[in-house]
């Protein structure tokens, strides 16, 4: 995964789109792909902001949080169930 560019790159690129350049140009003059600078300049207009979006972390565990005591009572009943049994029930 990569990092996020850099917020001084952001402001940089925005200025350079909102002094008139287009994002593509903007985008090969600052190194970065077209579609990065597109995304950047329309957060920038609809959000206000400039700040990237956070990365990563856990976004499914909740969906097995919410079986969590069934599939504990299944594996409590029967010790060597397997996944695709736990699926299938």
């Amino acid at each position: 995964m990569t990092a996020p560019l850099s917020n001084d790159l952001r402001k940089r690129l925005i200025a350079a789109v909102e002094g008139g350049q287009s994002c593509r140009s903007a985008a090969k003059r600052f190194g970065v792909a077209a579609s990065t600078a597109i995304k950047l300049v329309n957060r920038w207009r609809q959000e206000g902001h400039t700040e990237p979006k956070s990365m990563g972390g856990d976004r499914h565990s909740h969906r097995l949080e919410e079986h969590a005591e069934e599939i504990l009572g299944l594996i409590d009943k029967t010790p060597d169930i397997t996944i695709a049994e736990i699926q299938a029930h």
